[in-house]
């Protein structure tokens, strides 16, 4: 086996069980904060609720790529270049709604 790879397999080994049940339900009750937003039953104005909702959709993506592409065991430079790339998309997403009502 290469020896950088044994670092990093022992910390995926180190991993609980409890790790992906708990993102599963995080996805979930976000999902479900997202969709109760986009229909107005949670009283925000609608700059507020876009906010909100890109705000959980960008801690879904971050909290997916974390656990289950194993970021949190890359060096900080790939890191850096996936928020990065993360900040830009979520910035193209918001400007694209932004002007959907011009």
């Amino acid at each position: 086996m290469a020896p950088h790879l044994s670092p990093i397999l022992l910390d995926v080994r180190q991993m609980n069980s409890t790790t992906p049940v708990a993102l599963w339900s995080y996805l979930i009750v976000a999902t479900i904060l997202e969709w109760a937003l986009a229909k107005n039953f949670l009283s925000l104005t609608t700059i507020y609720s876009n906010v909100v909702i890109a705000v959980l959709a960008a801690s879904q993506i971050l909290a997916v790529a974390m656990v289950f592409l194993r970021l949190k065991y890359e060096p900080r430079g790939i890191i850096g270049i996936a928020a990065a790339s993360l900040f830009f998309a979520v910035l193209a997403v918001v400007l694209a709604l932004g002007s959907i009502g011009h």
